[in-house]
């Protein structure tokens, strides 16, 4: 009697991706695609928060000490992304946290995320502050699971069911 083995083809990569930081100008191109793929996915008019605006100045607005952003990288592509964007000396917020959905499964969000942290603190920054739309219910858990708390709005009119979440770090 013999036997077969069938290949069977995995849908999650083989190598995780590798997070950095992004280095402009050559992760511009790259980053303001997968940052435009997520507002997609959001399925949201994000015009009320000046994102274009955002789009256009992005290597000024995400270099520090304005602001930088964390990538994790195949050698193919950019699997998910997360940014920091400076609000004084002692805040900083979580922007843009993202996960290509191939990529999904495999804890990036949370490796960027402990990055995002790691830097921030590195930074001198006393507190994190993020807003959180009602379709990114997976990242609010994350975002609990790391010790983030409720906190006030920081902006004028958000989108309905809109929660605003602060790390003290």
């Amino acid at each position: 009697m013999t036997t077969s083995t069938t290949a069977t083809t995995l849908t999650t990569p083989q190598v995780l991706p590798q997070i950095r930081e992004a280095v402009y100008p050559g992760d511009t191109a790259p980053l303001v695609e997968i940052v435009r793929e997520y507002v997609r996915w959001l399925d949201m008019d994000l015009s009320y928060r000046g994102f274009e605006e955002e789009m256009q100045s992005f290597e000024q607005t995400y270099t520090l000490p304005s602001g930088m952003f964390l990538i994790a990288e195949t050698t193919a592509e950019i699997a998910g992304c997360v940014g920091l964007l400076r609000h004084s000396d002692e805040v900083a917020e979580v922007k843009r946290l993202y996960v290509r959905s191939a990529y999904r499964g495999l804890a990036l969000g949370e490796t960027l995320m402990h990055g995002l942290i790691d830097k921030a603190k590195s930074l001198g920054y006393a507190k994190l502050v993020l807003d959180s739309v009602p379709q990114t219910a997976f990242a609010q858990r994350l975002y609990e699971r790391l010790g983030f708390t409720e906190t006030s709005p920081y902006y004028a009119n958000p989108v309905p069911g809109t929660r605003f979440l602060e790390l003290v770090l």
